[in-house]
């Protein structure tokens, strides 16, 4: 079996002592007896470049595409010089770039100016939709899983209590009831297109859950044990649904 990972520096082992051996995607081609483990997680990855990537190699045909969605206040562009890909957060953190004038400028201007909340989330899902096709269009074996929840259960909770969930997520003063309404209804429909079985625990697990039963290291990326944990999950999930 080959098995393809994708994802962030949950994913890659960020703060472990030997990722190769003990991130999530190792320990869990290990408990399916995986001849190959190619794990394409890059620490400060957005979901652009989840997507870019994973269709990338598509081409390979791995037996399983396993996908940690990220922050979606991320984003990935590609420098012009040299292609190089920078990505940009919220905290403007880059190991690389991250003393560079044009990253900070450029960074500040862009979550000034550029970020919104309730879009990102709308792209978010449409990514997934998106990716989703594609696979299922390849006939790909995939799982895929949130790293962060994204502020799922504010966006897509009923449309009783829509309103007060999102008010701290939107520019509240300036929407009436029928445009936050429109939005819900969108967001809605988007999610009915996702299909949630394909994730592990949609709406009720990501990543960064674990790091409130086990250790984790200064920069806050779980260590050994959750990674552990992690992998025991998914191999608990995997199996039973390849039994049924």
């Amino acid at each position: 079996m080959k098995i393809y990972v994708n994802g962030c520096s949950f994913t890659y082992g960020d703060e472990l002592t030997d990722p190769t051996k003990s991130a999530w995607p190792v320990l869990l081609g290990n408990k399916l007896n995986a001849t190959n483990v190619f794990i394409d997680a890059d620490s400060g990855g957005s979901n652009h470049r989840l997507i870019y990537q994973t269709i990338k190699n598509l081409k390979e045909c791995y037996d399983l595409y396993i996908l940690a969605w990220t922050s979606n206040a991320r984003f990935t562009f590609y420098k012009s010089d040299n292609n190089f890909s920078i990505h940009f957060n919220p905290s403007l953190s880059h190991s690389f770039y991250g003393q560079e004038k044009f990253y900070a400028d450029w960074g500040k201007k862009l979550y000034k100016f550029w970020y919104n909340e309730l879009f990102s989330f709308k792209l978010w899902l449409q990514q997934i939709i998106q990716l989703q096709s594609l696979l299922e269009i390849k006939n790909s074996q995939y799982l895929m899983l949130n790293t962060f929840e994204n502020n799922l259960k504010s966006w897509s909770s009923d449309r009783h209590n829509f309103i007060n969930q999102v008010k701290p997520l939107i520019n509240f003063e300036i929407m009436n009831d029928e445009q936050i309404f429109a939005e819900y209804e969108e967001i809605q429909y988007y999610i009915s297109l996702i299909d949630t079985t394909k994730f592990y625990k949609w709406n009720d697990f990501c990543i960064t859950d674990l790091k409130q039963s086990f250790p984790v290291g200064p920069g806050g990326h779980i260590l050994e044990q959750g990674h552990e944990k992690l992998a025991e999950l998914l191999h608990h999930h995997l199996c039973l649904k390849s039994n049924t």
